[in-house]
């Protein structure tokens, strides 16, 4: 492992940010590194934030990922925070040549922080506010004991990711029924009584609705109208709900984030004409980084081969590509690129540009869970179609089960009714009655959500959670 100072870190840190700015044409906002001790920053990404509340979910996470470290089952090499300015943590211990990687990776991710349309509702000024709410939520541990507040915290993250997503498309508000009138009314007097009788018992069900329009922000919901609440209660779910919100527009731009550092840290240390041996170690330490990974994507590996493709497209199309792309082969790949990483999110990234090649370069493949046997999987498909339509459906998603407040006075006594939107996937049962319990526990009263079978959708079923912690199944919509 080679040596180095300080000063040779700002010196690399110089060069790479004039590489990135002048060959790269990146506007780069400032990015303040912290050398630090591995349990530093293996504290931090269990964390998510540095300073971040106490919390054994996190202390849990950390065990998990720093015990793995220490047995060599894995290395974080970089750690950054979108915050204005930016932080980054590099690792005491990891090689000069790691360090440069580090860093000039990280310059990609400063570009995308900075320019990215979807990550301009971010709260860049967040830490400030992160301090506070850990200085409080130590309070309310100190008041009203740490066990109760760990539970109730526990709760609020069980439903955390719960909130609109912008790609989701609403649906208009419903207006409320009315009879209107028609000019041969007249001759069918008891016809129109009828009518405007089912009008007026339709509009008195619609004031009576609670939510009136489907509401998909759980956590925020419940904030709002939970009735046996405490002060401090809704505080901690004020700051699970807007730390949250820090959190979900880079989980739908991870692929194209990672993608664009990896890309960055490659055009970057190529340009550094580094001695044999260092790019040897450069290029060994790349190939970690953007392997792929068995039985899940890597977004390193997949948003770098999707964003050469796109840099291959602008110099080198064949015929079929430049009829679907008016810019290939007449633009600078870099400004394409630039172009792509200020406008685009993963599922937009995924739906244009998962051609053929990038599927075979990151070895992907659909596949499906065996009818005999769930536990084990089969390749359904290596057609780039069929797993397009799978990574779109994951990325436009998140993976959150889509699931909205339809009823806040279900059977009349202030209990929960949910809804899960059914999107090709099913709701899990042991994930479904496990959440349940912990949403009851935030409302207070029992909470019911309606799915369909995985495998028969046209069959409902019912899951009901207690603030007891018990749950329940039901074939039937529940009456009791």
């Amino acid at each position: 492992m080679s040596s180095y100072t300080i000063s040779d870190l700002q010196a690399v840190d110089e060069r790479c940010r004039e590489i990135a700015i002048d060959e790269l044409g990146f506007d780069l906002p400032e990015v303040i590194y912290h050398l630090v001790r591995p349990e530093e920053v293996y504290f931090a990404a269990a964390n998510g934030l540095p300073a971040r509340y106490s919390s054994a979910r996190w202390g849990a996470q950390y065990d998990d990922a720093y015990g793995r470290y220490q047995r060599g089952r894995e290395r974080v090499y970089e750690l950054i925070f979108n915050t204005r300015p930016v932080h980054a943590y590099l690792m005491v211990g990891n090689s000069f040549v790691a360090q440069t990687l580090v860093v000039a990776h990280c310059l990609g991710h400063g570009y995308v922080f900075d320019n990215n349309a979807w990550l301009g509702a971010v709260d860049r000024e967040i830490m400030s506010r992160v301090v506070s709410a850990a200085q409080r939520i130590g309070d309310y541990m100190g008041a009203h004991g740490r066990d109760r507040v760990e539970d109730f915290l526990d709760a609020c993250h069980a439903i955390a990711v719960h909130q609109p997503q912008a790609q989701l498309i609403r649906k208009a508000p419903k207006s409320e029924p009315e009879h209107r009138e028609r000019p041969y009314d007249v001759l069918f007097p008891d016809e129109v009584a009828a009518s405007r009788e089912r009008a007026s018992a339709e509009r008195s069900a619609m004031r009576r609705q609670f939510p009136r329009e489907p509401e998909e922000h759980l956590l925020g919901f419940i904030e709002r109208h939970a009735r046996g609440l405490e002060d401090w209660q809704r505080d901690v779910i004020s700051v699970v709900r807007s730390e949250q919100s820090y959190f979900l527009p880079q989980m739908r731009t991870k692929v194209l984030n990672e993608g664009a550092a990896v890309l960055t840290h490659q055009e970057i240390c190529q340009r550094l004409f580094m001695p044999t041996d260092r790019y040897w170690e450069f290029e060994q330490l790349n190939a970690i980084v953007t392997q792929p990974h068995p039985g899940r994507v890597n977004p390193y590996n997949l948003g770098v081969n999707i964003l050469r493709e796109v840099m291959r497209i602008a110099t080198d199309p064949d015929d079929e590509e430049r009829e679907r792309w008016s810019w290939a082969g007449n633009v600078d790949p870099l400004d394409q690129v630039r172009l792509i990483l200020c406008n685009y999110d993963d599922e937009a990234l995924l739906r244009e540009f998962l051609t053929p090649k990038v599927c075979e370069l990151a070895r992907l493949y659909a596949f499906e869970h065996l009818e005999q046997d769930p536990r084990r999987i089969r390749i359904s498909s290596r057609e780039a179609d069929a797993i397009r339509d799978v990574l779109i459906l994951q990325h436009s998603t998140l993976g959150i089960p889509h699931v909205e407040i339809i009823d806040a006075d279900y059977r009349g006594r202030g209990d929960l009714l949910l809804k899960h939107r059914h999107e090709g996937v099913g709701l899990d049962e042991e994930y479904a009655r496990g959440t349940l319990t912990q949403v009851a526990l935030l409302w207070g009263k029992p909470v019911t959500v309606k799915t369909i079978k995985a495998r028969n959708p046209n069959e409902p079923v019912w899951f009901t959670g207690h603030p007891s912690g018990r749950s329940e199944r039901h074939s039937s919509e529940p009456r009791e």
